[in-house]
């Protein structure tokens, strides 16, 4: 399930005498809210783990050189994003 902006701007915030909040196009519970909650959270950090073991997974299979332009080129595309 793919969460918006704003979904996931929801899910930072913690309301509980709410009794019901609209998310995600519906009307939830605020139990069934932060049971969505929790789950989106769960799934972030799995992601997280399988994104970063297929990485090591791939560099695993590349020669110190490719690691290097690997390296190289994350730095760059970081230093540029910082620019305003």
């Amino acid at each position: 399930m793919k969460l918006t902006k704003r979904d996931i701007a929801l899910t930072k915030f913690d309301i509980s005498p709410v009794k019901s909040i609209y998310f995600q196009g519906k009307r939830y519970t605020y139990k069934q809210y932060l049971k969505i909650r929790r789950s989106n959270t769960k799934n972030s950090l799995d992601t997280e783990k399988i994104v970063k073991k297929d990485y090591d997974e791939l560099l695993k299979n590349h020669s110190n050189k490719q690691k290097v332009d690997i390296v190289i080129d994350n730095y760059n595309e970081w230093k540029k994003s910082r620019k305003p």
